[in-house]
């Protein structure tokens, strides 16, 4: 719901995450993909309207609340989805938590941070 309050967001990742992201929401009718900005170490940074930060959002939320179990064996299909799982948990979970901390007034600009080598700001 407090995606849905948001102008705009920037999602800063690296580009194969970013890859995972718009393979992920890419044909959602909210989202509109946005134009990257290239940064250090291989990170892309992309302004996302609230309305694609949304179907974003719902998307990855699918993902992540599908039911895997770890997988047990070689099975590549299995190894995907629980890639997919991992993937997404961790975009929407960083998503929600600067969300979470984002107030409706002035401020901030939003920007979630996926790296761990950078703390995320809220």
């Amino acid at each position: 719901m407090r995606a849905g309050k948001v102008a705009s967001a920037t999602l800063v990742c690296h580009r194969d995450t970013w890859e995972f992201v718009a393979a992920h929401v890419g044909s959602h009718p909210h989202f509109r993909t946005p134009a990257l900005e290239e940064r250090e170490n291989g990170l892309v940074a992309a302004v996302l309207s609230g309305r694609s930060l949304v179907a974003m959002l719902l998307a990855l939320y699918r993902v992540a609340n599908v039911s895997v179990s770890r997988p047990d064996g070689e099975d590549t299909e299995e190894m995907v989805a629980y890639a997919d799982w991992a993937m997404a948990s961790q975009v929407y979970y960083a998503t929600a938590r600067v969300l979470s901390r984002a107030y409706s007034g002035e401020g901030e600009p939003v920007v979630v941070t996926i790296d761990n080598r950078v703390p995320a700001r809220a």
